[in-house]
């Protein structure tokens, strides 16, 4: 062990170890979950892709020795690439990143310090005086936080694509395969099943759309703030070089958060300390997205029920056995498993709302729910979406008999009569066929409304899903239309 000193006192630290004694108590005081930031490789990336570009900036203008800055930066990168992952004890649970930013800079401080003169310590390279110049875990941790969320829409983005394609390629390959449309989960009348997947479609990629429409704004980072947007202890040409250091250090383009028609200089770096309504606003859209992927897990948790008692009408790929007492019973894990998702994207939505809340004054400390959540959400709609794509959607069959069965012995057929020959007649043919056990083409026929032929093509389930030939048929037949 070796002692190290700070403003409370001296504590022993692990030789072993680079971070120091302000990490050690930060993590003695926030065990309040096993979870630390061992956990989150992308944060701690993040956080020394800032550490780096700030360096280069304070060697660049002329604040920092260039020997100095130069370990700062070697450090950094082996921070990057993977090195020293289990040095980062700080729990994910405290406040608004002064553990794990002085947890990063105390890191890079010992290894810099041992880049230059051979040993751990603080005398040639100090946490605070040169790794953290010209910053505040106020500014460094929310611009390491967007950078992540900025990371990690992308890798979610990608994922909804590829559903988006598996669903568009299940519409074309069911376009002309009738199933019996229900609402509120009684018989309505024939649409496709190629129609379904068209619309889940078009849902999933509206949400996309909103998603890609946002991502764009965490590029805007207040980077240079400081404690409260005055930017206090940057020097002279920090703040005209630090975004363009960053942008080459962490491959996209990263820019200073600005506020259109501003009524006072770096408004938005006043309000990007003092409000979190983004993460809000984030979530909000995930939310949306997540709820477009709930919307097709529930639809295919009732499509599929069964196989002998439900709806039976897709036949999911069996990925595992489904009980541990029924033989044969296979669940439909992956429609269950984008219902989790969406309860997971509605408990990060209003965790986000609530952090909203709980700010003070200047500076809203309390962003670790939201920050979680939406990790959390975005993780798995990267994941999941693509395994459900895989194991689920690329791979469902229907079973085309008992919906086309569904479909022509439905007395919402009575629909089409009723079109013809008025509302009290299709209620009656619709009764008919209900009570006897026959089709509405059947009872029209018995009733003598219809001359066969035309009940042939009146009747017709794959036409009547189809508007442009639902059309064609009333013009070709209106001279049984008896409404007036």
């Amino acid at each position: 062990m070796r002692m190290e000193k700070d403003s409370l006192g001296e504590l022993p630290v692990p030789d072993e170890a680079y971070y120091g004694i302000q990490t050690v108590r930060c993590a003695h005081n926030y065990e309040v979950t096993d979870h630390t930031f061992n956990e989150l490789p992308r944060v701690i990336r993040a956080m020394a892709e800032v550490k780096k570009a700030c360096a280069i900036t304070n060697a660049q203008i002329g604040a920092l020795d260039p020997d100095k800055a130069k370990a700062i930066e070697q450090a950094a990168d082996e921070v990057i690439a993977g090195k020293f992952s289990d040095q980062f004890p700080v729990n994910v649970w405290r406040s608004h990143g002064t553990g794990v930013n002085m947890n990063v800079n105390e890191v890079l401080a010992n290894r810099a310090n041992e880049i230059l003169t051979g040993h751990k310590g603080y005398d040639a390279v100090h946490p605070n005086t040169h790794v953290n110049m010209g910053q505040s875990s106020n500014d460094v941790y929310p611009t390491a936080e967007c950078i992540v969320i900025y990371r990690m829409i992308g890798e979610a983005l990608e994922s909804i694509r590829y559903m988006e394609d598996a669903l568009y390629a299940k519409a074309i390959e069911f376009k002309n395969d009738v199933r019996i449309g229900r609402t509120c989960l009684q018989d309505a009348v024939p649409m496709t099943f190629g129609q379904v997947f068209a619309a889940w479609w078009s849902c999933l990629r509206r949400n996309r759309k909103r998603l890609e429409a946002y991502r764009s704004e965490e590029q805007s980072v207040i980077l240079g703030a400081t404690v409260l947007g005055t930017g206090m202890s940057t020097m002279p040409g920090y703040s005209e070089h630090i975004y363009e250091n960053l942008s080459k250090v962490v491959g996209f383009e990263v820019r200073k958060a600005t506020c259109e028609g501003e009524p006072v200089p770096d408004t938005a770096l006043f309000d990007g300390s003092a409000n979190i309504d983004g993460p809000m606003i984030l979530t909000g859209i995930l939310k949306g997205v997540a709820c477009a992927g709930g919307k097709i897990g529930n639809d295919l948790y009732i499509f599929s029920s069964g196989p002998r008692t439900g709806f039976n009408e897709f036949i999911l790929p069996a990925i595992a056995p489904g009980s541990s007492i029924m033989p044969g019973k296979i669940n439909p894990y992956m429609p269950e498993l984008l219902l989790q998702i969406m309860q997971a994207a509605i408990q990060a939505d209003t965790a986000a709302t609530w952090t909203i809340n709980d700010g003070d004054l200047d500076l809203a400390p309390s962003s670790c729910a939201s920050f979680m959540g939406e990790m959390e959400v975005l993780e798995m709609i990267a994941k999941g979406f693509k395994l459900v794509t895989d194991l689920c959607i690329k791979g469902i069959q229907i079973n085309r008999e008992r919906a086309r069965d569904n479909a022509e012995m439905s007395t919402s057929l009575a629909t089409m009569v009723s079109s013809l020959y008025g509302y009290p007649i299709g209620t009656k043919i619709a009764k008919m066929a209900y009570h006897e056990g026959i089709s509405c083409k059947e009872a029209a026929l018995r009733e003598g409304l219809i001359e066969p032929e035309a009940a042939e093509e009146l009747f017709d389930v794959l036409k009547l899903a189809d508007r442009k030939a639902t059309v064609e048929m009333f013009a070709k037949y209106g001279n049984l239309r008896k409404i007036k």
